[in-house]
């Protein structure tokens, strides 16, 4: 009797230790590597009020929002360490992860802060035979960590535009958003 109990207890050990163990071994990652590769990374970033401003790296392209007017687009290209500054920030933050539409978690009974107009962002990324979509209506400021990251990922793809020649001989528009 004594030594069926000790069976019995053994087995629902291994099999909560297998049950346990099977999420992890089944699970494919969807992160590429985290050094990237030679492989080709090419990205459209919409970004702004409505996502307006779109950098398109599959075509070599800018549209800047001109609000009142209309966009203008421009050709512009990222040099391949430029792509992969990007790509590392990617990695660096999890983003291959992140849902496809992203928001900030508010816990119920939180006081929500909300901004107008706000930014909202498209990407889309080719790396590595993959493509990953990712959609994010910025109108939330309560802290959130992941979307820290994000901004920070946004800033270094907005600083790279605008670092850009073609990009700093564009007009201002003549209209702002409010």
């Amino acid at each position: 009797m004594k030594n069926k109990k000790i069976v019995y207890g053994v087995l629902v050990v291994i099999i909560l230790t297998i049950v346990g163990c099977a999420p992890s071994v089944l699970k494919q990652p969807t992160m590429p590597p985290t050094t990237p590769s030679e492989s080709e990374i090419n990205l459209i970033f919409k970004y702004g009020v409505r996502a307006k401003n779109e950098l398109n790296t599959f075509k070599g392209t800018y549209t800047k929002d001109m609000t009142v007017d209309p966009p203008i687009t421009v050709n512009l290209s990222l040099s391949k360490e430029e792509l992969h500054k990007i790509l590392q920030k990617m990695i660096e933050i999890d983003f291959f992860n992140y849902p496809n539409k992203f928001s900030v978690f508010v816990p119920p009974g939180e006081v929500v802060g909300i901004v107008t107009p706000h930014s909202s962002y498209y990407f889309k990324v080719e790396y590595d035979s993959k493509i990953k979509e990712m959609w994010w209506e910025d109108n939330i400021t309560n802290e959130d960590a992941k979307a820290e990251k994000l901004r920070e990922l946004i800033n270094l793809i907005i600083n790279i535009i605008e670092s850009k020649e073609e990009y700093n001989k564009l007009p201002e528009p003549r209209g702002v958003y409010l």
